[in-house]
């Protein structure tokens, strides 16, 4: 385990934004505001909502998304069952 090494980059930039969607792919909520995304996902978890997460360039109108929207429905899920309180 000595010769494992890490790298962990300063804080992004970057603006996250967390969209919670239903099973069409149209958002039920979009923000800025973890905690509120949690929530959303949880109220809305008999319908199979999904929470994504993706980062922009800026939050102007004229933003770029950096990447892909990365769905972390399952790992939000784990939590919960460990006790995540929301």
């Amino acid at each position: 385990m000595n010769n494992i090494h890490t790298l962990h980059p300063p804080k992004s930039d970057l603006i996250l934004l967390y969209e919670v969607v239903n099973t069409q792919g149209s958002a039920l909520w979009g923000g800025e505001d973890e905690g509120e995304a949690l929530k959303w996902l949880r109220l809305n978890l008999a319908d199979k909502a999904r929470l994504l997460v993706s980062a922009w360039d800026s939050d102007e109108e004229d933003a770029h998304l950096v990447g892909q929207s990365i769905d972390i429905t399952g790992v939000v899920l784990e939590a919960f069952k460990e006790g995540l309180k929301v």
